[in-house]
């Protein structure tokens, strides 16, 4: 059985996917100035963490496609 969190993410993902993605992309276009370019993560995640928390905010950028290395690096900052 599915998880309540992994239902209530697929859900949240859905309702913003074409948003998420194009900040992901957004991201991505930038010339990295930081390694796998963590620092666009970081803006995202303390954007997306006061409405979805941390580990949240992560999971979704991941599924909307950002550099999982990226995103995992910025993460560990927050800590």
């Amino acid at each position: 059985m599915e998880s309540i969190t992994n239902k209530y993410l697929k859900s949240l993902f859905n309702s913003i996917k074409s948003d998420l993605i194009e900040l992901v992309n957004n991201a991505e276009k930038k010339p990295y100035t930081t390694q796998n370019n963590y620092g666009s993560y970081m803006q995202l995640i303390t954007m997306l963490k006061p409405q979805t928390g941390i580990d949240n905010a992560v999971k979704l950028l991941i599924m909307a496609g950002g550099n999982k290395q990226g995103i995992l690096q910025a993460k560990k900052l927050f800590n």
